[in-house]
């Protein structure tokens, strides 16, 4: 069963792609083609340098200057079998540029791309670049071995046998070709090129030796010595699996397995094979036994058991399955704990909180222990890190409290998983979280040696708020400039929040300088009133923009001015994250023309 689950997964290394310079930009000079002759019903010609594909045909500038077409073709048929055959050639020059536009370019409007090593039609200009986006990292150029060309009344056809030689890896490779070219714009392109392998070829499959599958590993070890996980990563297939000799999570994917080896290089190991077993099969292999790794970032020596299973993908082999496992007779006995010992673990960690001495917290944690803390993109991999992240996070004064939990005991480690509460001692605030503590026996305790927390991902969704409840949050604003308390009006604003008043010159962008204004504004008494409002809500955000009236109670005054407010939703509530206020211009500079109402309704439409 497993001999053929791993055979449907081969994917037959080859791919085929389509373009040219924006179909625009003349390409290289080719050769010219040999004999053109008949086979049965088919006219075959065989590729030989020397014809130029692209001064001699014009393909760029709509057909308008001489080309060498025979005065007398029929309507339709104004293209000759050679310059059939140079269109690919075009399309061969936009693959040596690199650049998958230029590629993707070559294909008309509405072309159908079937290529040889996706299931995918690609049918439009994104699809097809995405597809050579990929296949030009192997540097491919073609070359036609036998083909057959047809020319119909405004279109012409090639079929055949290409061969690409990858210049990423030197692979050849045969595959079978159709396209079809048709004129769009005055520019012939192609409209529909069907690509795929040889079949005896997927019959007989990818021959190799028990040495070549044992010189295998070498690529993966030389990897690893690149200290770079993505080149490691690059040496398993696209569905590969690792089952990692010290993590018990399965990487099935690109992104898990260079996350597995961004830890493990650390070591900078190098592998030795001691003892090998191969078996091949059709387009892959088997290679299991033992090998020893010299970590030399310590010196240590381990043993490990390995299965490597390769199959042959994109013109190379690759890991399908590597499973890697300690020596089951130098296992230790584990070290027993309950699940509540293991719940009772955070307490010891909130403890340290509690003491909000960054160093005790970071005590909690394993020699190398991996923080992901909740409010920073920083990963913390050592004692330094940890210490600095806690020395700031404790400020709020945190403490904490499992809401629900989820518990599993491994051997010699035990994990614990769920959502927690954290109340701020600092500000009040409750915040929950999604958590990840994974605990290792080590020095005679159990320390946490992975600690994952993020933040509750459905929070992110956006606030409801109505049109009527924006215009309400002034009233907060204004209830508070009525405490006459200048703090009061400050913490109306968010952390970042930017102040324009009416009569300082002077930004204020902080707390302290927003609160320094109001101690000012706030002798005067004063108290708003909203004359015209004009609201906007968006995503976590809204706007409230019009004019409003103060009465100074200090004087009695009364002043109007102009405002803008943009709240957003911060710490569980509508903060202002930008006020400005102006004067009414016209007070100062004298009236100016009024709009024609009518004129501004019918040419712009209100948006609020």
């Amino acid at each position: 069963i497993i001999i053929i689950i791993i055979i449907m997964k081969i994917s037959i290394p080859f791919a085929l792609f389509a373009a040219t310079a924006q179909a625009f930009a003349p390409a290289t000079t080719r050769g010219s083609f040999g004999v053109v002759h008949t086979s049965n019903n088919a006219n075959s010609i065989l590729a030989s340098p020397a014809l130029d594909t692209t001064t001699s045909l014009n393909l760029f500038k709509k057909f308008k200057a001489k080309r060498a077409i025979k005065k007398g073709a029929k309507k339709g048929n104004d293209i000759t079998k050679e310059e059939v055959r140079s269109l690919f050639y075009l399309w061969n020059d936009a693959l040596a540029t690199g650049d998958s536009r230029i590629v993707a370019n070559r294909y008309t409007k509405s072309p159908v791309l079937l290529a040889t090593v996706s299931d995918t039609p690609r049918t439009d200009f994104a699809s097809v670049k995405d597809y050579f986006d990929a296949f030009l990292l192997k540097e491919p150029q073609g070359e036609i071995v036998e083909g057959f060309v047809n020319i119909g009344d405004g279109w012409a056809s090639d079929v055949g046998i290409y061969e690409f030689t990858m210049g990423a890896t030197g692979d050849k490779v045969r595959a079978r070709y159709s396209y079809i070219y048709v004129q769009e714009g005055g520019v012939w392109k192609i409209q529909h090129h069907h690509s795929s392998v040889m079949p005896e070829e997927i019959a007989i499959g990818k021959a190799i030796t028990e040495d070549e599958v044992r010189g295998l590993f070498n690529l993966w070890n030389d990897a690893l010595a690149t200290l770079e996980p993505k080149t490691v990563a690059e040496r398993y297939a696209k569905e590969g699996v690792l089952l990692p000799t010290v993590s018990d999570v399965p990487r099935t994917d690109f992104a898990g397995i260079e996350d597995y080896f961004t830890n493990f290089l650390k070591n900078k190991p190098q592998g030795e094979i001691l003892e090998s077993n191969v078996m091949i099969g059709h387009n892959w292999c088997q290679d299991v036994g033992i090998y020893e790794f010299t970590m030399g970032a310590s010196g240590q020596k381990v043993k490990g058991r390995y299965s490597f299973i390769y199959v042959y993908e994109d013109g190379e082999w690759k890991i399908a399955h590597h499973h890697s496992s300690v020596m089951p007779e130098g296992i230790v006995i584990a070290e027993p704990i309950t699940k509540d010992e293991v719940r009772s673990l955070f307490g010891l960690w909130n403890d340290a909180l509690a003491t909000k001495d960054p160093k005790k917290v970071a005590d909690r944690y394993s020699k190398q222990g991996v923080l992901l803390p909740t409010v920073s993109d920083v990963p913390r991999t050592d004692y330094p890190g940890i210490v600095d992240y806690f020395t700031n996070f404790l400020k709020l004064e945190p403490q904490g409290e499992i809401l629900d939990g989820n518990i599993i005991v491994g051997t010699n480690w035990a994990q614990d998983a769920g959502i927690y509460e954290f109340t701020m001692g600092a500000t009040g605030a409750k915040v929950k979280g999604r958590y990840t503590y994974v605990y290792v026996f080590e020095d005679g305790e159990w320390k946490i040696s992975q600690h994952h927390s993020s933040v509750m991902p459905e929070s992110g969704k956006p606030k409801d708020i109505s049109v009527e409840e924006v215009k309400n949050l002034f009233q907060l604003w204004n209830s508070a400039l009525a405490t006459e308390d200048p703090d009061a009006v400050a913490k109306r604003y968010s952390k970042e929040a930017v102040l324009l008043p009416t009569v300082s010159d002077v930004p204020r962008t902080n707390y302290e300088l927003i609160k320094d204004y109001f101690v000012g504004f706030l002798k005067k008494k004063p108290q708003g009133e909203i004359v015209e409002s004009n609201v906007i809500v968006g995503h976590n955000w809204c706007q409230d923009v019009g004019i409003y009236e103060f009465t100074m109670g200090a004087t009695g005054d009364k002043v109007l001015g102009r405002y803008s407010f943009i709240y957003v939703w911060e710490d569980d509530e509508w903060k202002i994250a930008h006020h400005h206020s102006s004067v009414m211009p016209e007070a100062f500079l004298g009236p100016s023309p009024k709009p024609n109402v009518k004129s501004v309704k019918e040419e712009e439409p209100a948006l609020a």
